[in-house]
C-alpha cells in the first residue's frame, strides 16, 4: 500500500472517528420512523462535502428514502457501495452502559446504536474516499453509493427502487453493507445472503376475551396456534411443509471447499450467546455447513391472553405468532408462502390466517469471480493475514436486488467483529478494526482503478 496514503489515514483517524460519531448522534430508527429523513440529509451532506453529486430519492414508502451519490474517477470502471443508514431500536435502554445516541469511546471501542451496523462501515468508506482525494487529488475509479433507510425492517420498496433506477446504479462491481473479522482476527469476505420470508399467523375464536371456565365449550386460539405451529417442523429440525426443499440448490464444490477451510468458531459462539450446546449436538464443520447452507423455520415470537404479573383466568380471543423462514438458492419467498398456506389448510388449520410481512430472495456471488480475488488480495495486503472466504452469510438482506437486478458480482467486508453486539445494547466497534477497514477500502479502490 502507498506509504503516503497509509500515513494520512493513520494520522487522521481521530477525524474519521468523529465522522462516525456524528452519524451515530443522529437517530435513524426505521421501525419507529424516528430520524430517518434527518439522517438521510446528514449522509447526503457528508457525501456532498467530498464533492460527490448526492441526492435524497424517494421510495414507494415516503418514510424511507434512499441516498444516491456518485463521483467520477480517473478510470471509468465503476464500483457501487451499498450501505444503510437506518438502525435497530435501542431498547431495552436500561441495559446500555451509555446513552445509545451519545457515542462514547472507551477501552479501544466506540459505543453507540448503529456504530457497527451499519454506520461504522459507511463512515470507513467515506474516510477512505477523503484520504484518496486529499493524497491523490481525485479517485482512482468511479464510485457510486446507494444507501437505504429501511434495511432493518426488510427494505420495503428497495427492489422497485433498484429497477426504477437501473441506469443510475449501473456499475461493474458492488461492495455490500459490511463485514467482520472472525474470532482469530482474520478478515472475512462474504459473498452472499440467505433469503427470507417473514409471516404473522393469527387465530381468532371470539370477539372478546372470556372467563377461562368457558374452555369447556369455546375454542382456545392459543391451543389452535400451538397445534398449527407444531406441524411446521419435527423434532429432528426438518421443515414439514410439502415441497419446502424442492427448489434448494445444493452448495457447489467450491462453496463446500471454502467452508471446509473456515475456522469452526462454534465454541466461541456458544460462549458469546450463552448456549450450552447447539441443535443436534452440531460441532465443527457440521455446524458450519448446516448454519450457512440450510434453510430454517423459526418462531420469532408468540402473543396470546394474559402474560402480566400475577394471575388472570382468561380464555383469549386471539393468538398470534411471528415466524421467519431463512431461504437458500433457489427458494423464493412467494413460493414458500403459498406452500405454507396450502399446508395449513391441508392439515385442518384453515382458521389460521397468514399475513406476509416481507420477503427477500437469496443471493450468492460465484467463488471464482475476479472481483472476489481482488478483494481477497487487498485484504491480505492490509491485514497481513489470510482472508476467510464465506460463500454466504446466514443472515438476509436485499443483496439480490443488486446481484440479480443489476447482474453485479458482490463482496461484503468491513470493520466489524464477533463481539460488536449488533442489534443489542452496548453495540460497539473496535477502533483498530475501523482503521483497518478504512485502509482496505482505500487499497481496493486503488487496485480496482488500475483494471
Amino acid at each position: 500500500m502507498d506509504a503516503q496514503l497509509r500515513r494520512h489515514i493513520e494520522v487522521h483517524l481521530p477525524n474519521y472517528l468523529e465522522g462516525l460519531k456524528r452519524l451515530c448522534r443522529q437517530p435513524s430508527v426505521a421501525a419507529q420512523s424516528h430520524g430517518v429523513h434527518e439522517c438521510a440529509e446528514l449522509v447526503r451532506q457528508m457525501l456532498q462535502d467530498l464533492s460527490f453529486r448526492a441526492q435524497v430519492l424517494p421510495t414507494r414508502d415516503p418514510r424511507y428514502p434512499v441516498v444516491y451519490a456518485e463521483r467520477a474517477g480517473r478510470s471509468p470502471r465503476t464500483l457501487l457501495f451499498y450501505n444503510h443508514f437506518d438502525v435497530q431500536p435501542a431498547e431495552p435502554l436500561e441495559l446500555w452502559e451509555s446513552p445509545p445516541f451519545e457515542p462514547q469511546e472507551r477501552d479501544g471501542r466506540v459505543f453507540a446504536r448503529g456504530v457497527s451496523d451499519d454506520k461504522g462501515h459507511l463512515a470507513a468508506r467515506l474516510a477512505a474516499l477523503e484520504a484518496l482525494l486529499t493524497v491523490q487529488g481525485d479517485l482512482p475509479c468511479t464510485v457510486k453509493f446507494c444507501i437505504e433507510g429501511a434495511e432493518e425492517i426488510g427494505s420495503p420498496g428497495f427492489a422497485e427502487f433498484v429497477e426504477e433506477h437501473r441506469d443510475l446504479l449501473k456499475a461493474d462491481v458492488c461492495v455490500w453493507e459490511g463485514g467482520s473479522v472472525d474470532w482469530r482476527g482474520d478478515p472475512e469476505i462474504a459473498l452472499g445472503l440467505k433469503g427470507i420470508l417473514y409471516v404473522e399467523l393469527e387465530v381468532r375464536s371470539a370477539s372478546r376475551d372470556s372467563h377461562s371456565s368457558y374452555a369447556t365449550v369455546v375454542p382456545n386460539p392459543a391451543w389452535r396456534l400451538v397445534w398449527a405451529l407444531s406441524t411446521l417442523k419435527d423434532q429432528q429440525e426438518r421443515v414439514l411443509i410439502p415441497g419446502f426443499y424442492d427448489a434448494v440448490r445444493p452448495p457447489t464444490a467450491l462453496e463446500r471447499e471454502a467452508v471446509a477451510k473456515m475456522p469452526a468458531d462454534d465454541e466461541q459462539l456458544k460462549q458469546e450467546l450463552g448456549v450450552k450446546r447447539f441443535l443436534k449436538g452440531l460441532r465443527g464443520q457440521d455446524y458450519l455447513q448446516r448454519h450457512l447452507f440450510e434453510p430454517t423455520c423459526t418462531i420469532c415470537g408468540m402473543e396470546s391472553g394474559y402474560t402480566g404479573e400475577g394471575t388472570k383466568t382468561v380464555l383469549p380471543a386471539t393468538a398470534r405468532a411471528k415466524v421467519d423462514f431463512r431461504l437458500v438458492p433457489h427458494q423464493r419467498p412467494e413460493d414458500i408462502l403459498e406452500k405454507l398456506k396450502a399446508h395449513l389448510a391441508a392439515r385442518g388449520f384453515s382458521d389460521v390466517t397468514v399475513k406476509a410481512a416481507d420477503g427477500e430472495n437469496p443471493s450468492r456471488t460465484a467463488m471464482d469471480s475476479p472481483f472476489v480475488e481482488l478483494v481477497r488480495k487487498t485484504a491480505r495486503e492490509v491485514f497481513g493475514r489470510e482472508p476467510v472466504l464465506v460463500p454466504t452469510s446466514a443472515g438476509s438482506g436485499p443483496m439480490y436486488c443488486i446481484s440479480e437486478g443489476l447482474g453485479l458480482p458482490i463482496a461484503s467486508f468491513g470493520v466489524g467483529s464477533p463481539t460488536d453486539k449488533i442489534h443489542a445494547p452496548n453495540e460497539n466497534v473496535q477502533v483498530a478494526n475501523f482503521l483497518k477497514g478504512v485502509l482496505h477500502v482505500a487499497e481496493l479502490l486503488v487496485q480496482f482503478g488500475k483494471g
